[in-house]
């Protein structure tokens, strides 16, 4: 089984932990250390589920963001997977599956929230158009409440009820059928 974990932290760890947990090789393009514009190319062997788990956030009022802010929450948000999605005919083994993450937050909207709100929704609205454009691969974009991840701490909300990334990593594989409920 070959898997592969896009991720900055966060959400990805909890995955990267139930591979380890599971005696899973994986292997990991982390955002930290490559351009996601770049990812694409450095792709070179087919996998049978590609987790694409990047996002940040941006606090700000409509009138103070910039074009950097802007660049800073839609490309892992949005654009990353925009580029990854060219090639997963080619990088996924037949049968394959694509785990996005994305949030409730693009179809909720917070003040001071926009850019996030905005890339969530149309990283939504993008992977719908794969689901019927590349029929042949199976997309599960997954939007959940808050997971306790380093992401909050960028903006004044503490989340109420937030959900360990681990957890939220076993809850989702055993929703996509990638996992038995009585594993990890």
């Amino acid at each position: 089984m070959n898997v592969l974990i896009i991720g900055n932290g966060g959400v990805s760890k909890g995955f990267q932990e139930i591979f380890v947990d599971l005696k899973q090789d994986f292997d990991l393009y982390q955002r930290a250390t490559g351009d996601l514009y770049e990812m694409p190319n450095k792709i070179n062997k087919k996998y049978d589920l590609i987790v694409y788990a990047v996002g940040d956030i941006v606090w700000k009022r409509i009138k103070d963001i910039t074009l950097e802010d802007i660049e800073k929450v839609f490309k892992p948000n949005a654009f990353g997977f925009f580029i990854l999605a060219k090639v997963l005919p080619q990088v996924l083994n037949e049968k394959g599956k694509v785990l996005i993450i994305g949030a409730n937050i693009g179809r909720v909207t917070f003040p001071f929230l926009s850019l996030y709100s905005a890339s969530k929704a149309a990283l939504k609205t993008f992977v719908d158009v794969c689901k019927k454009e590349m029929r042949l691969i199976s997309f599960y974009l997954i939007e959940p409440d808050e997971i306790d991840t380093p992401l909050w701490k960028k903006t004044p909300l503490k989340p109420a009820n937030p959900k360990s990334p681990k957890d939220f990593a076993r809850e989702t594989l055993i929703l996509i059928d990638f996992l038995l409920p009585n594993k990890q």
